[in-house]
C-alpha cells in the first residue's frame, strides 16, 4: 500500500525519470527529469494519455501492453526483445528502456515506469560495431591479397584451362590476356589478340543484344563504362562465321580501389540455342500431332466405311456395267482422301463460314473421343447437355475449332491433370443483359459452356483473354491465337462468348450461339411483371455476394418486386445475420466469395440455425462443373450468372411461397 502524495518528493530526486501511470493509461505523476527528457513544462503531462510519449506507429498496440500489465503486475522491463522508441515534445524520437513495477494507492492500482534515454549507449554500440566490421573487412582484404599474390600461377593456370573464353583489357579496352578458349571461339590466337583494341577486332566483343543488359558498353571515348551479366549477343568470327554468345564483363582494380581494367567471359552458345530452337518446334509438332491425329483417326474411320462399302458393292456389279469405273474412280479418291486428312485439316482456317443448322448436343457427342484422344488420358470429360436443347445456326467446322480451342486451353490450365466439363443450355437474353454490349441482339440461344478445374485467371488477364497474340504461356509455346479466332468465329455467327474465371477455382467459357429457325434471333418475350400478392408479410431474401454492385442490383430487383431483402458481404456477415431466429425465408449467395469463403459451407451452417430455411445458389461457373467439382446443390436451387431479372423472382417466389414446406435436402459435399 503506498501514498502517492508521499512517494511523489522520493521519486522527484530519483536519477532515473519517474512516472506513474494509473490503469486506464492515463499520467497521474511525473517527475522533474521526465519533463526535462521529454522537453514538456512541468504539469504540462498530468492526465494526459501515456501514449502522448510514444510514435504514432507505436499507439496503437500499447492499450494491449498495458492491458496485460495490469491483469499480472509484476516487476519486469517493459517490451523486452524490442527496440524501444519514446516521442519529445518537438516530435523527435530516442531510444528508452524503460522497467515497471507495480503500485497502489489503497484499492486502486498503477504503473511506476522507470525511464532510461539510451541514446549514447546506441551510438557507442553502433560505433564499435562499424569498428569491428571495418577491422574484420581490412583483415579479409589483407588475406585476400596474400592468397592472391601467393596463388598467382594457379591462377594463371586456371584462366588457360577455363573452357569459357577469358579476355582482360586495360581500362582504355586494350587486350592484355587471351586464353586458349578464346582463341577457339573467336579464331584469333593470343598473339594477335593481345595488344589490340577490342573494337578492331571485326566486331568481336560486340553485336546486338538478344537478351541480358546493358546494350552500350562504350563511352564516347569509346571506354567501357558497364558491366555485363549473360547478355546475348550474335559476333563474327575470324572466318566470318556468325555465332551466338554469352558475355558477361567485370571491373576489377587494384589495392588502391583504382580501375585495372575490366575482365570478359565468353560462352559460345550456337549449338545450344540451336538445340533449343529444334526442342521448341519439336513440342510444337508434338502438340499439333496430338490434336490432328484424333482428327485424323475419326475421319480416317468414316473413310474405311466408304472403302468397305464401295469394294462390298463392287462385287454386285456386273463386270461389263459402266457403274464399274464409277465405283473404281470413288474408291481411288476415297483411298487418296486417307492421304490428304492432314493437309484438309491445315487449311481448314482458312475456308469462309458456312452456317448451318447446327444439332448442338450432337456435335458435342460426336467430339468426345477427339477430345479424349487430343487432351489425354490425365484430363476426364464429362457431358451435360440440355435434353431438348435447340439447334443453333452456326458453321460446325468453326464450332469444332472453336471447342478443340478451348478445350486445349483448358487442359494447358490443368498441367496435373483434372475434369473438362461441357454443358449445353438453351438460353434467353433480354434486354436488360445485352445492354451491356453494344453488338448483342436480345432473343433465344444455344449456349455451350466449357468449363475446367484449372489454376484460374487473375482478372487483369481475363480483361485481355481474346487480345491477338496475348499468352500467358512461355515463349515458343502458344500462338495467343486461340481465344481470339473463338472471339472472332463467335462474333461472326451473331453470337456473344464470355469468360467467368476465379483464381484457383478454375475457368468457365459460355459460347452463346443463335437459335436455328430464324434468319436473327427471336426477340426475348418481355419481362414478366411480379407483384407479391401474399396478404401475410413480405418474404425475407438474405442475399450474399461480395461484388457491391452486383448485390446492389440483386437488392434493388428483389425490393422493387415485394420481398424484404437485406444485404451481407460475406459469410460471417449472414451468419451473425442468421442467429436471429425465423429471420428469413430465403438464403440467396453466390457460391465463391471473398477470402476464402464458400458458399456451400455457408448453406450447411445456416441450415443447421434455421432447417426450414431455403438456399439458392448463384455462380459464374456452369451448374454441370459445380456438380462436377464435387459440389451438389438441391436440383433447382442453381441459377447461372448473368441470371435474368424474372428468372431470379420466379425462382425466389417458388421457393418462398410456402414458409412451412418442407426444406429439401441441400447436399454439400467436401
Amino acid at each position: 500500500m503506498h501514498d502517492l502524495k508521499a512517494i511523489s518528493t522520493f521519486l522527484d530526486i530519483a536519477p532515473d525519470p519517474m512516472m506513474v501511470v494509473d490503469s486506464g493509461g492515463v499520467i497521474v505523476f511525473a517527475s522533474a527529469y521526465v519533463y526535462e527528457l521529454f522537453g514538456y513544462v512541468p504539469d504540462e503531462l498530468t492526465g494526459k494519455p501515456v501514449e502522448h510519449l510514444l510514435p504514432e506507429r507505436c499507439r496503437s498496440a500499447h492499450g494491449n501492453h498495458l492491458e496485460n500489465f495490469f491483469r499480472s503486475p509484476s516487476v519486469r522491463p517493459m517490451g523486452t526483445g524490442l527496440e524501444l522508441s519514446a516521442r519529445r515534445a518537438d516530435g523527435s524520437e530516442f531510444p528508452v528502456e524503460i522497467s515497471l513495477s507495480p503500485l497502489r494507492d489503497g484499492d486502486a492500482p498503477y504503473a511506476l515506469a522507470s525511464i532510461r534515454d539510451i541514446t549514447e549507449r546506441k551510438r557507442l554500440e553502433e560505433s564499435r560495431r562499424e569498428t569491428r566490421k571495418q577491422k574484420r573487412i581490412a583483415e579479409e582484404r589483407a588475406k585476400a591479397a596474400r592468397i592472391l599474390s601467393s596463388r598467382n600461377d594457379a591462377l594463371h593456370a586456371i584462366f588457360e584451362a577455363s573452357p569459357l573464353g577469358m579476355v582482360t583489357t586495360t581500362p582504355d579496352g586494350i587486350i592484355d590476356r587471351w586464353n586458349h578458349a578464346a582463341e577457339g571461339i573467336y579464331g584469333y590466337t593470343a598473339s594477335e589478340a593481345i595488344g589490340t583494341s577490342i573494337w578492331d577486332m571485326g566486331g568481336v566483343m560486340g553485336g546486338s543484344e538478344e537478351q541480358g543488359a546493358p546494350v552500350t558498353v562504350v563511352d564516347a571515348k569509346k571506354r567501357i563504362v558497364h558491366e555485363l551479366r549473360d547478355f546475348h549477343s550474335r559476333q563474327r568470327r575470324r572466318d566470318g562465321k556468325i555465332i551466338d554468345i554469352s558475355l558477361s564483363s567485370a571491373e576489377y582494380r587494384d589495392a588502391n580501389g583504382e580501375n585495372s581494367g575490366y575482365i570478359f567471359l565468353s560462352d559460345d552458345i550456337s549449338e545450344r540455342k540451336m538445340v533449343d530452337q529444334q526442342l521448341r518446334q519439336a513440342q510444337k509438332m508434338e502438340a499439333v500431332g496430338q490434336l490432328t491425329g484424333g482428327i485424323a483417326h475419326d475421319f480416317n474411320n468414316l473413310l474405311s466405311i466408304i472403302i468397305l462399302n464401295l469394294e462390298l458393292s463392287r462385287e454386285k456389279i456386273p463386270a461389263h456395267s459402266e457403274h464399274v469405273a464409277l465405283n473404281e474412280s470413288a474408291l481411288t479418291a476415297a483411298l487418296h482422301g486417307a492421304d490428304l486428312v492432314k493437309q484438309i485439316l491445315a487449311f481448314a482456317r482458312k475456308q469462309n463460314l458456312s452456317p448451318k443448322r447446327i444439332e448442338v448436343n450432337e456435335l458435342v457427342k460426336s467430339m468426345t473421343s477427339l477430345l479424349t484422344r487430343a487432351l489425354g488420358e490425365q484430363v476426364e470429360i464429362v457431358l451435360h447437355t440440355a435434353p431438348e436443347a435447340w439447334p443453333a445456326i452456326a458453321d460446325p467446322v468453326q464450332l469444332q475449332t472453336a471447342l478443340l480451342n478451348l478445350a486445349t486451353n483448358a487442359r494447358d490450365a490443368m498441367a496435373r491433370g483434372g475434369r473438362l466439363t461441357i454443358q449445353t443450355e438453351n438460353v434467353s437474353l433480354d434486354e436488360a443483359y445485352v445492354q451491356q454490349f453494344g453488338d448483342l441482339k436480345a432473343g433465344e440461344y444455344v449456349m455451350v459452356a466449357v468449363s475446367d478445374s484449372g489454376q484460374g485467371m487473375a482478372p487483369e488477364t481475363v480483361e485481355r483473354a481474346f487480345d491477338p497474340f496475348f499468352t500467358t504461356k512461355p515463349a515458343g509455346v502458344g500462338t495467343g491465337l486461340g481465344l481470339s479466332m473463338v472471339f472472332g468465329f463467335v462474333k461472326q455467327s451473331e453470337g456473344h462468348v464470355r469468360i467467368y474465371s476465379e483464381t484457383g477455382h478454375g475457368t468457365t467459357v459460355r459460347v452463346y450461339l443463335p437459335r436455328a429457325g430464324t434468319e436473327r434471333p427471336a426477340a426475348a418475350p418481355p419481362p414478366k411483371t411480379f407483384a407479391h400478392t401474399r396478404k401475410s408479410k413480405a418474404p425475407r431474401v438474405l442475399i450474399v455476394e461480395d461484388n457491391a454492385a452486383l448485390a446492389k442490383t440483386a437488392y434493388r430487383l428483389l425490393s422493387n418486386a415485394g420481398f424484404d431483402a437485406t444485404v451481407a458481404s460475406g459469410a460471417k456477415e449472414a451468419l451473425n445475420l442468421l442467429r436471429v431466429p425465423s429471420s428469413f425465408d430465403v438464403l440467396f449467395t453466390d457460391i465463391i466469395l471473398a477470402s476464402g469463403e464458400n458458399g456451400f459451407e455457408l448453406a450447411k451452417e445456416a441450415t443447421r440455425l434455421d432447417p426450414r430455411l431455403k438456399v439458392l445458389y448463384a455462380s459464374g461457373f456452369a451448374e454441370a462443373a459445380l456438380l462436377e467439382s464435387g459440389h451438389g446443390a438441391a436440383e433447382g436451387n442453381f441459377i447461372s450468372k448473368p441470371y435474368r431479372s424474372e428468372d431470379l423472382i420466379s425462382r425466389i417466389e417458388s421457393m418462398s411461397t410456402d414458409a412451412e414446406a418442407q426444406q429439401p435436402e441441400v447436399k454439400v459435399l467436401s
